[in-house]
This record gives structure tokens, C-alpha cells and sequence, in this order.
């Protein structure tokens, strides 16, 4: 009972950590509980829609897990500390993961609850579906919602659950400012020729596509996932090691302005970041390829399926734009802020040697503008090289008064994340002045 009540007391102490923590869970929650209302809707207009919850399970699962560790390493003397007078580390393990169950089964139900206001109130504003509302059953896209937010905190469990258990008393104590590193600096020569076999994969894939005759040009886009998803992976695996070796090497740019510092901050913990800017980066290429062809479905010169089918595939494709242009910006944007809470005595470190608080400052806003920006840079190639592609093929099947159409309707989605991106930036810089106030 003692354990359990410093327990208590210690989360009330995070409470700003806990909060972050309850923030995201409601979000993917509430984006979870939506995506599976528009999948049950999907499955009564006779579309396969059941992927869209897996998919944003994946991404829970990743983004979660990366929060989980979080808690893990502020937390960590404190269980240490457990440990020296006399915890079991079984126990230990179990009360943390009870403790984090319980405020994910909270954010569960004001998630589902925000999802499904959503819902409701997305169809009332949709004419088109406010007849279909009267035939959906919301207890079964509460009960998908609770099936899938078990396995992923299932996962999530099990993966802390073995990272706790490996970990000694000394190893607790120095988990906060612990590093991760790559044992070799030339790995990421290895990840670069990975790069560029999996992207000229990829396009040569979307050359095929664009090429073959349409009955030889199902197999090529059958694939295409393949080189898209680990060209991607690969990519930030390169770029992120290529960072670290030349921090080791110390190379020239490095010290030029505020390169050192920057570097320095986005090397800390290398596996991690890269994983989950790739994340972000597909989330970032999902909601773009969701925006463009939900866009194409509403014009009403293109006709390829039956009007009221069309019109619903085109709605669930901005739906889904939605849903991952959220997931970008408010879980990149609450990782942000928790790297800046955890730099704050750098800048302390910074102001005592000399920086003023209007040096910091601009200091901050640029680690802010080069972490929103770097999920975004291999979906820059991918538009670069694949979209003049697709643009041409599309021309083929529309009518002359809509092409180009493809380069249109993403100059509109950049139109909308350019917004996006503008209201993030401020409300992420007015919230890290708290953390560079001395």
C-alpha cells in the first residue's frame, strides 16, 4: 500500500508529463474510434475499409510505445529508488504498467466519446449519409475501438515490460540521460545503398505502372508498397546516421551557427528518431494521397463508379486526410514539446555561458521549424519523382477541362498544410517559453 500511494504522489508530481501522455492517447483514441465508424459504414456500402483501423493501430502502437519510454526514463530513480528499499522488480513492473493502463482506460473513454460526437455530427452536416446514421450501431465501433486499443497497449505493455526487466538498479539511475549511438560509423554508408536500390525500386515500379498496358499494370502496383514503405525507413536510417558520423568526425559544417546544437539534439537518440520521423513521414504521404484522390472522387466531370458511390469513396478519402494530417501534427508537435521540456537545462547551460534569452529563443524555433520539417523531406522526393508519373497516366482517363488535376489538388494540400504547419509552430513555440524563462 506505501508503494502505491508514493506511486500517486510521484504521478502527481509529473502531472505535465502525464498530461502530454493523456493528450496523445485521446487523440489516437478519438481518431481510432471515427476511422471505425466510417469502416463499419464502409462494409454496409459493400467497401473494404476493414485496413484503416489496422493501419492506425500500427501507428499507435509505434507512437505509444515512443511515449511509454518516455514515462519510463522520468520516472526512472524514482523506481530505482524502489528497488533499494526492497521492491521486487515483478511488482515494480506491474504497478507502472497498471498505473499506465488505467489512465489509458480514462483517455479511452473521453476518446471514443470525442470520436463519436465527431461522427454523428460529420454525418448531420453530410446529407448523403444522415439517412445511413439510422442503421449504424455505435456499441460495435465502440467494442472495435476496445479490441484494438488492447492489442496495442498489449504490445506496448509487453515491450516496457521487457526493457524494465533488463534494466539494473545503476542502469535506472542514468536511463533519463542515457544516449543511444551506432556502434559503427559507417552504417549508414549501408543504409544509403539500401535508399537508393529501394527508391529506384520504387520508381521504376511507378514507371511500369505508368507504361504497361492496364492488364499487365496490376502487378507492378501490387508491389509498389514494398520499395515505397523501406525506401522511406531507409532513408531516414541513412540521414540520421549520416548526421551522427559526422558529429563524431567533427566536420566543418558542424560548427557553423547553430548546426552543432542542433545536431547534437537530433543524434541523442538516433534509432528512435528515425523511426519515428518515418512514421510521420507516412502518415504526412497517407493523408496527401487521401486529400488527392478524395478530391478527384468529388469532381463531377470524372466518373468511374456509380455517382452516390463515388461521392461516399470520395468523402471517406477526406476523411481519411483528416485523420492523418491530425495524427501528424498533434503527436509531432506533442514530441517536440517533450524534447524541448527535456532540453530546458541545455538552456540553462547556454544562458549561464553567455546566450541571451533572445539567442535561446531563436535557438528554439529553429529546432521546432527542423523537427516539423524533417518528416515532411522524403515526401518532397517521392512528389518530385513520382507525381509528374501519375500526372501523365491520370491525363489519359480525364477530360481535357481536368488535366493536370493531380498537380492542382496537391498544391492545395500543401496550401492546407502550410496553415497547419503556421498554427503548430506557434502554439508549440508559445509553449516551450516556459521551459527557456530563467
Amino acid at each position: 500500500m506505501i508503494y502505491l500511494k508514493l506511486s500517486v504522489r510521484n504521478a502527481k508530481r509529473s502531472l505535465i508529463n502525464y498530461l502530454l501522455y493523456s493528450i496523445t492517447i485521446i487523440i489516437l483514441i478519438a481518431i481510432m474510434e471515427f476511422s471505425n465508424c466510417i469502416a463499419i459504414m464502409g462494409r454496409l456500402a459493400n467497401f473494404q475499409t476493414h485496413s484503416l483501423p489496422l493501419l492506425i493501430t500500427i501507428i499507435q502502437i509505434i507512437l505509444v510505445g515512443y511515449i511509454d519510454t518516455f514515462m519510463l526514463e522520468q520516472r526512472a530513480k524514482e523506481f530505482a529508488s524502489y528497488l533499494l528499499l526492497g521492491m521486487k522488480k515483478k511488482k515494480l513492473t506491474y504497478l507502472f504498467l497498471c498505473e499506465i493502463s488505467l489512465i489509458g482506460l480514462f483517455c479511452f473513454l473521453i476518446g471514443t466519446t470525442i470520436g463519436l460526437a465527431v461522427y454523428v455530427f460529420f454525418c448531420f452536416c453530410t446529407p448523403m449519409l444522415e439517412r445511413n446514421l439510422s442503421s449504424f450501431l455505435p456499441y460495435k465501433s465502440i467494442a472495435y475501438t476496445f479490441c484494438y486499443f488492447c492489442l496495442a497497449k498489449a504490445c506496448c505493455a509487453f515491450h516496457l515490460k521487457q526493457k524494465i526487466d533488463k534494466l539494473q538498479i545503476r542502469e535506472l539511475l542514468y536511463e533519463k540521460n542515457r544516449n543511444q549511438s551506432i556502434i559503427q560509423n559507417n552504417n549508414y554508408k549501408k543504409w544509403a545503398i539500401l535508399f537508393i536500390f529501394n527508391f529506384l525500386c520504387l520508381l521504376g515500379l511507378m514507371c511500369g505502372i505508368v507504361i504497361l498496358p492496364r492488364d499487365w499494370a496490376v502487378y507492378p502496383t501490387s508491389v509498389v508498397c514494398i520499395p515505397f514503405l523501406l525506401s522511406i525507413l531507409s532513408f531516414y536510417q541513412w540521414l540520421f546516421g549520416y548526421l551522427y558520423a559526422q558529429r563524431r568526425i567533427k566536420s566543418i559544417f558542424i560548427y557553423q551557427k547553430n548546426w552543432l546544437y542542433h545536431t547534437a539534439v537530433l543524434t541523442s537518440n538516433i534509432k528512435t528518431s528515425a523511426t519515428i520521423n518515418a512514421v510521420f513521414c507516412m502518415c504526412f504521404l497517407f493523408a496527401a494521397f487521401s486529400f488527392i484522390t478524395g478530391r478527384l472522387m468529388l469532381q463531377p466531370e470524372f466518373q468511374l463508379f456509380e455517382k452516390g458511390t463515388q461521392q461516399w469513396m470520395g468523402i471517406m478519402q477526406i476523411c481519411l486526410c483528416i485523420i492523418f494530417t491530425v495524427t501528424y501534427f498533434s503527436i509531432l508537435s506533442l514530441q517536440i514539446i517533450i524534447e524541448l521540456k527535456k532540453a530546458s537545462k541545455n538552456n540553462q547551460i547556454l544562458h549561464s555561458i553567455g546566450r541571451s534569452n533572445k539567442q535561446l529563443a531563436l535557438l528554439n524555433k529553429q529546432q521546432i521549424v527542423i523537427q516539423l520539417t524533417l518528416p515532411m523531406l522524403m515526401a518532397f522526393l517521392v512528389f518530385l519523382f513520382c507525381m509528374p508519373l501519375l500526372n501523365g497516366t491520370i491525363n489519359l482517363i480525364l477530360p481535357d477541362t481536368m488535366h493536370n488535376s493531380l498537380f492542382k489538388f496537391a498544391g492545395e494540400f500543401f496550401l492546407c498544410i502550410l496553415f497547419f504547419y503556421t498554427c503548430y509552430f506557434f502554439i508549440v513555440n508559445t509553449i516551450s517559453r516556459q521551459y527557456r524563462n530563467f
